[in-house]
């Protein structure tokens, strides 16, 4: 019988390895491999390296074939014994870049910066903002708890540590933002939200969404800032809420149709809201399906964006429409003219419109998933939307908008070559420009500027900076 081929040498692992080190191995070589860097030729390699690892990856297959390959496992005893170390050299000791777990990219407009690493947990949330004096970048994680590293010219001069109030909620942060100068930093979550000093961590207020008909984070937006006089506020957008929800017979219907723009003041009381503007996309009465999936504000709280799934008149099945609304505007005669929608876009097949969403902080671009295997953009300034064909997006992918609406980072997470890969998409030629990788799952992503920062699940926190 022929001495099969050593799946431990294809993969550049010791026979003794144990299953996390094979598949770190194979996402290496599956990314050196890869027909975007090595070209079709490769394509004879790669197939031994997914066959190497679909044996040595399955825990009954890699018994079997143990037992089989002679002169690497110990065939004295009749039963299966712990494999002998062996020696294994590089094909090419030069290849530094693949020889350990390293985080590079393909040529392209940006290039690695600095890093950070957190010591909170996975990171389930993302913002940043420039400074007179660098960057500020924030993370939350799972267990509601996050940091703030200030940076200046690419080195760390500051961390500081925030917390969500564990009476409200222990979900995980599932959303931050900074204000625009970075002295007030929100997070939220389905349950609560919360605002803390930027530049000292502390907590100033916190509220719980109980109340509210709140589906799910993205549900729901802030926007802190700093007035002119001085006050610290933020601006909500949340799910309608009735005066006297007694009075009402379904309040939750008045919820998913409409939106409460509000603002809390951090000096007034907890409960306090003011500046109370309602945005009602569809009458209670009218028994037509309509629901608000996603309320996003833009910076300066001028604007809101919504997108909904309603029954539309000729079409058979629930439709997404992406609705943007001027909060505020001058009149004809000089007055101020209350909400009001500027534009409204529809987008196709509801269920074919799913997270992840992302979407520029003046809510001029809002991109999400479509039909599982796409990526829309709709410009709701213009009214129109393009697509690009991503291949598979779902639930573990984490996707950001460049500020001007020009880059598009996916990062798909959805097989183990893409595992850690980030694509760099160009809006206006819809093509991939630049790829990321990474050797741990992306948790996070967010643009700042010519900034995009990208967070791994072994708690790497990546700055690419544009060239």
């Amino acid at each position: 019988m022929d001495t099969p081929e050593n799946y431990y040498a294809v993969l550049g692992v010791s026979a003794d390895a144990d299953s996390d080190t094979i598949k770190r191995a194979y996402r290496q070589l599956a990314r050196r491999f890869h027909p975007d860097l090595a070209g079709p030729e490769a394509a004879l390699q790669m197939k031994r390296i997914n066959r190497a690892y679909a044996i040595l990856s399955d825990e009954e297959k890699r018994h079997q074939y143990n037992i089989v390959l002679g002169g690497v496992v110990d065939m004295r005893q009749r039963g299966y014994t712990r494999p002998r170390p062996r020696a294994h050299a590089r094909e090419n000791p030069e290849d530094v870049e693949f020889s350990s777990f390293n985080i590079f990219c393909t040529k392209g407009p940006f290039h690695a910066g600095p890093s950070v690493t957190a010591t909170h947990g996975v990171t389930s949330a993302l913002n940043s903002v420039s400074t007179a004096h660098g960057i500020l970048i924030a993370a939350g994680s799972l267990d509601g708890k996050g940091c703030i590293w200030q940076l200046v010219n690419g080195v760390l001069k500051k961390t500081i540590d925030f917390a969500n109030d564990s009476e409200i909620t222990l979900e995980a942060f599932r959303e931050l933002r900074f204000s625009s100068a970075g002295s007030l930093l929100t997070g939220w979550n389905r349950l609560g939200l919360h605002v803390w000093d930027g530049f000292s961590g502390q907590r100033l207020w916190s509220t719980p969404l109980n109340e509210r008909a709140v589906s799910a984070h993205y549900s729901l937006d802030a926007s802190p800032h700093i007035t002119a006089d001085g006050q610290r506020v933020a601006r909500l957008a949340l799910p309608h809420l009735p005066e006297a929800v007694n009075d009402i017979p379904s309040p939750r219907a008045w919820g998913v149709r409409s939106t409460d723009v509000l603002s809390h003041n951090m000096s007034t009381p907890v409960a306090k809201f003011t500046n109370l503007r309602i945005c009602q996309e569809e009458a209670v009465e009218d028994r037509n399906f309509w629901a608000i999936r996603m309320r996003a504000l833009s910076q300066d709280a001028s604007t809101l964006v919504t997108l909904s799934c309603a029954q539309i008149q000729g079409e058979s099945q629930q439709m997404a429409v992406i609705r943007r609304w001027q909060l505020a505007s001058k009149g004809l005669l000089g007055g101020t003219k209350g909400p009001h929608i500027a534009t409204s876009i529809l987008m196709g097949r509801c269920e074919d419109c799913t997270p992840p969403y992302a979407i520029t902080p003046d809510a001029s671009f809002i991109a999400f998933s479509y039909a599982n295997n796409k990526v829309r953009l709709a410009d709701t300034t213009n009214g129109t939307y393009s697509e690009v064909i991503s291949g598979p997006v779902g639930s573990s992918s984490r996707m950001a908008i460049s500020p001007d609406g020009q880059w598009l980072a996916l990062a798909r997470e959805d097989s183990e070559v893409n595992e850690g890969v980030i694509d760099l998409w160009s809006v206006v030629s819809g093509q991939v420009v630049q790829k990321f990788y990474h050797p741990w799952q992306v948790s996070a992503l967010h643009f700042n500027e010519q900034q995009l920062i990208t967070a791994l699940t072994d708690g790497t926190i990546q700055v690419w900076q544009a060239s």
